[in-house]
């Protein structure tokens, strides 16, 4: 404990020593995995700032977590399970190599279902999936007809979600820092400034962590000070690339496949 306010009280000494930028920067913190454990979830709603929620629809809490999420005023996300390059198992309603459009549709219908306040999707896991270009351009061809984002959590250095993403005509972003790849509080520190000096660097800079216990309570500690330190912490959809509306004009569309297209999400 006094390890973790030393660290807490450090960085409120490194932040309130940099002077404020003209514009405040802009983080977005990404919280993945919520759905297996109901109390870990609920933490990660009560958080003091406006953290963005990834579900993973097909999971014992996922339901009720993504409705408590919307309920308090958090940004809720499918967090869709993908194909990874060690062919682990992967959660129920995963998209796999080898779907066709009608398949990723039927996917996408499940998880709108299950979580119909979703605004947007990132990839769970997927090193695979998203390094291939056409099943990528299927999956956002989806997304543009029900209206959704799509961030990148770049879990392969060759992907191609995010490019796809954005010849498509999507609302688009990336991963920029992971906070807990290591569950460590003085890594996730170190991470936490690293998405800060990022964000004072370019502008605004996007996390995604976890809800382990470890994050959390760094989490709860630190979010409260960034008001403090001229930083704002923001949803993760008000810091995407706007869609580029030519590049979707552009492309060749195939008429949707998926009678979810009529899921609505919120503006």
């Amino acid at each position: 404990m006094k390890r973790g306010v030393a660290l807490v009280a450090a960085l409120l000494t490194g932040l309130l020593a940099v002077t404020p930028a003209p514009a405040a920067p802009r983080i977005a913190i990404i919280i993945d995995d919520l759905g297996y454990n109901r109390r870990a979830g609920e933490a990660v709603i009560a958080l003091p700032a406006p953290v963005t929620c990834a579900v993973i629809p097909e999971t014992p809490h996922g339901r009720r977590l993504g409705r408590e999420a919307a309920e308090a005023g958090k940004e809720v996300m499918i967090h869709l399970p993908m194909a990874t390059l060690d062919a682990r198992a992967l959660d129920p309603g995963a998209l796999h190599e080898g779907m066709n459009e009608a398949q990723v549709g039927a996917v996408l219908d499940r998880a709108q279902a299950v979580l119909p306040d979703a605004r947007g999707l990132n990839n769970h896991m997927g090193s695979a999936l998203t390094a291939e270009a056409a099943p990528m351009a299927r999956l956002m061809d989806q997304l543009l007809h029900r209206h959704l984002f799509f961030v990148d959590s770049r879990t392969n250095a060759a992907t191609q979600a995010e490019r796809a993403a954005r010849r498509a005509g999507l609302a688009a972003g990336r991963r920029d820092v992971f906070l807990d790849n290591q569950r460590d509080l003085a890594h996730i520190n170190e991470q936490f400034n690293q998405l800060l000096r990022l964000a004072r660097r370019r502008g605004q800079a996007i996390a995604i962590g976890h809800p382990y216990p470890e994050t959390v309570d760094y989490l709860r500690q630190v979010l409260p000070l960034m008001e403090q330190a001229g930083v704002r912490v923001v949803p993760v959809s008000e810091l995407l690339a706007p869609p580029d509306r030519a590049a979707s004009a552009a492309a060749p569309r195939r008429p949707a496949t998926s009678t979810a297209t009529s899921h609505r999400t919120r503006p």
